[in-house]
């Protein structure tokens, strides 16, 4: 038998790992040049006190890395690196590109163990050079070692917090948090929180991350709203709203976060079922517990699924590895995948609070006229409004109306955000709406790339 696993994160690797401890041949293809996915990004190649100075859950990494390291010696590995899967087919028919020539490989099963993506945040300023996203910040930090000086982030969410507290351990700490949670947000959530161990320690976590911030003098605004950035000569002006009072802010660079979603581009082409998560404002593929699709021997791990994190990924995607074994005969499987499962669970019950906590916003969400939704084709919010008054059914019919969602990165960035557009004017709910629909190839591929292609048996 023969598995494909798409993502050499924490739940590709980890389900690789599941599946070659019972020797079934693994190909793990990944975009990086190495394994771990942003959470472990580049962490084989840094020392160990600058790991150590990125945090514990990025050290912890270097566990499930060496253990991958080590399975890579025996003959039930093949791990791809560089290489962009820019099709997958309902007959598990993988194809990628590495330096301009393209493979395509059949296969017996299929994990899709893609991650998440972060939201984009569409406000007035944000296509500007110099501000970028708090997880490039993060890229930045950990595969060159480099803080951007004097900035200032805006946004909220787990993520928000630990790049701020990156920041602060490289010696460079953020001038300022703008923080879009309020505290009737944190009264909401308080009603979804269902404590055990699990949980309280992500709450003790987030409580020492915070502690380390106010120690070190970084201020924090909560509740702001309708941000400006105004920009020139290297430097940024940041306006916003707090409780109807207007303020700003000056910065060299400045990073938003709006959260993450899972990066539904490959389940969206195979054509499956997708549902719509309010709390977190995003489609998640439609699977079951252990991320069985509606496709035969095709499975979801990890934030592909729903955003958990990465230690619930590592469940996950061994999870999914277990029941594409008991699926396919391995019978001894089933205990592990209960067990697996059972842990998985502890995983789920701080999620709701913390997505709604940090619930996006509809300021930026469904953001004015004048602000750029789809950066590829520079569509601005009115001309999506304007589509829709004139007869634009969804998102797309809107590539026709405008071309949103038909640049480079084909709807990654847009698409959750267009869809809230269209929910709005229409008056339906983003269910109703629907997505957009991808085809392949799922990433941008040349002529040459195909002409160079390879059939591997």
């Amino acid at each position: 038998m023969r598995v494909a696993v798409i993502g050499a994160g924490p739940a590709g690797i980890s389900a690789s790992l599941a599946l070659i401890a019972r020797n079934v041949h693994v190909t793990m293809l990944d975009e990086q040049p190495s394994a771990g996915g942003q959470i472990y990004r580049n962490l084989g190649n840094v020392s160990r006190k600058n790991a150590r100075s990125l945090g514990s859950d990025y050290v912890k990494g270097q566990s499930l890395l060496k253990q991958l390291e080590q399975a890579n010696d025996k003959f039930f590995l093949t791990l791809i690196s560089q290489a962009s899967v820019w099709s997958v087919t309902e007959g598990k028919e993988v194809s990628w590109s590495i330096d301009n020539k393209s493979y395509c490989q059949k296969f017996d099963a299929v994990i899709l163990a893609t991650g998440s993506l972060e939201r984009s945040m569409p406000l007035d300023g944000w296509t500007n050079p110099g501000v970028m996203t708090v997880g490039a910040a993060q890229i930045l930090i950990k595969t060159a070692r480099y803080s951007p000086p004097s900035s200032v982030l805006v946004g909220s969410g787990p993520l928000f917090y630990l790049v701020a507290c990156q920041m602060l351990e490289m010696g460079n700490p953020p001038k300022a948090l703008l923080e879009t949670q309020n505290n009737s947000d944190l009264l909401k959530a308080f009603i979804h929180l269902r404590p055990n161990l699990t949980s309280l320690l992500y709450l003790a976590k987030g409580l020492v991350m915070l502690a380390k911030l106010r120690i070190a003098g970084v201020k924090r605004i909560k509740a702001v709203s309708d941000v400006r950035i105004k920009s020139a000569d290297k430097a940024h002006i940041i306006e916003f709203s707090k409780a109807g009072t207007k303020s700003q802010i000056e910065a060299e660079t400045v990073l938003l976060h709006a959260g993450v979603h899972p990066n539904i581009q490959i389940t969206q082409a195979l054509r499956l079922k997708h549902d719509w998560n309010q709390e977190n404002q995003c489609f998640e593929p439609r699977t079951d517990k252990f991320g069985r699709t509606s496709l035969n021997n095709i499975f979801v791990a990890g934030d592909g699924i729903k955003i958990l994190g990465a230690d619930a990924a590592k469940i996950s995607g061994k999870c999914a590895a277990l029941a594409l074994l008991v699926d396919n005969g391995f019978a001894k499987a089933k205990a592990d995948l209960s067990r697996a499962y059972r842990v998985h669970q502890k995983y789920v019950q701080i999620r709701k609070f913390l997505d709604v906590l940090y619930a996006p916003k509809d300021w930026y969400s469904c953001p004015p006229n004048n602000i750029i939704i789809c950066r590829c084709e520079e569509v601005i919010a009115g001309k999506i409004r304007e589509a829709v008054k004139i007869g634009c059914l969804g998102p797309n019919q809107l590539k026709a109306y405008s071309r949103c969602g038909m640049g480079n990165c084909q709807g990654r960035y847009c698409g959750n955000i267009v869809v809230n557009l269209i929910s709005q004017i229409v008056g339906q709910t983003p269910q109703e709406t629907g997505y957009f629909r991808i085809r392949q190839p799922i990433k941008p591929v040349t002529l040459s790339e195909i002409a160079n292609f390879q059939e591997l048996p």
